[in-house]
């Protein structure tokens, strides 16, 4: 497959991601029990790893491996998330629970836009920290004969974590933005674009430290 046909797959996997976490975000804004719609924004994920699609957040943590190689990618994603995105908040907008969308979105919109960047950014760490953990428990489980106990319950709890300990996920908020019609301003990118640093910076360190780290020490126990 040439470059072009890859990079066009990766897109379509990178679009259909972003609608896929669309779902997760829209049952967040409208289901009050927040046990209940952090568990359900996990099937997100969930379908992100089963259908290996191609999910910011899931992705950027891997330029710890090859930053240059794998560079095309992230974007791919990011790009690819936002305009998934971008078409499930719009066409949502002109449903029945369009304003109920708008309405609980703004609200979200408003806590994130009165935050200072040092926090959004913190808080985007620690949020790719977990979505690099989700994939790790995912992508681990797969090598385990049986049922992928330890990749699922790796990402339900890795996504229900960031949601109740208010870290800030870059692909989410783009919905919260968009469906609240925040999206196109100033605060709306200065807020994604902050996120995203933060996000991209914690799947990298804590891939790092497992492919470095981690990895290199069980490979030498295994040696002895």
């Amino acid at each position: 497959m040439n470059y072009a046909k890859q990079y066009c797959f990766d897109a379509i996997k990178a679009i259909a991601a972003g609608v896929v976490i669309s779902f997760g975000a829209t049952v967040f804004l409208i289901q009050e029990n927040r046990m209940f719609s952090s568990f359900l924004f996990s099937l997100g994920m969930f379908v992100v790893c089963t259908f290996n699609l191609n999910l910011f957040t899931g992705k950027v943590g891997f330029l710890a491996d090859h930053p240059l190689k794998n560079l095309p990618l992230v974007l791919i994603c990011w790009g690819g998330n936002f305009v998934g995105m971008l078409g499930s908040s719009m066409i949502l907008r002109t449903t029945r629970i369009g304003d109920t969308l708008a309405a609980n979105g703004q609200a979200l919109v408003d806590i994130k836009s009165g935050d200072n960047l040092w926090s959004l950014f913190v808080l985007g760490i620690y949020c790719g920290l977990l979505m690099y953990i989700a994939v790790g428990c995912f992508s681990r489980g797969k090598d385990k004969p049986g049922p992928n106990l330890v990749g699922y319950v790796g990402i339900f709890m890795s996504v229900m974590m960031f949601i109740h300990c208010g870290f800030e996920h870059s692909i989410a908020n783009m919905y919260y933005y968009m469906v609240s019609g925040n999206m196109f301003t100033g605060t709306g990118f200065a807020v994604i674009g902050i996120v995203t640093l933060g996000n991209a910076v914690g799947g990298v360190l804590f891939r790092a430290l497992d492919k470095y780290v981690v990895e290199k020490m069980e490979a030498k126990l295994r040696k002895n």
